[in-house]
């Protein structure tokens, strides 16, 4: 088999929508198991979020009973930024507000490190949906 048919049959097999190693937080470094260490990481991200949301009650008021669905871009050199604010509800100006929240304090986020595929860094997006309830 030639290098041109190897070359072929990996890329036919390569599942480029999946990473061997989610994003990590330092938090999460002792997790050893890929699904350890994507729950670490979401349960990190989404505590950070909610306690981001707690304190600022004002902005979230519009959104009570409400599903946030954040959309995340973490690169591969392990900055994370905020693609997209989307809800259920049609409140522009109201999202826009949460998403300019958000954006304001990802600078404060713990260390992140990049999502890992084949040995090598690579950027992830991904959605991460914030059930808001006034229970």
């Amino acid at each position: 088999m030639d290098a041109a048919s190897i070359l072929e049959q990996e890329l036919k097999t390569f599942l480029w929508d999946e990473v061997d190693q989610y994003p990590s937080f330092e938090s999460c470094a002792d997790t050893i198991n890929f699904e350890e260490n994507k729950a670490c990481f979401e349960t990190t991200l989404s505590n950070y979020v909610l306690e981001v949301l707690k304190q600022n009650q004002d902005v979230v008021q519009p959104f009570v009973n409400d599903t946030i669905n954040l959309r995340f871009l973490v690169s591969n050199s392990g900055i994370l930024s905020l693609s997209d604010v989307t809800t259920d509800a049609s409140l522009d100006r109201s999202t826009a507000d949460l998403k300019s929240i958000l954006e304001k304090v990802l600078n404060d986020f713990p260390t992140l490190y990049p999502a890992i595929k084949r040995g090598q860094h690579v950027a992830v997006e991904f959605t991460l949906p914030i059930i808001l309830n006034a229970k």
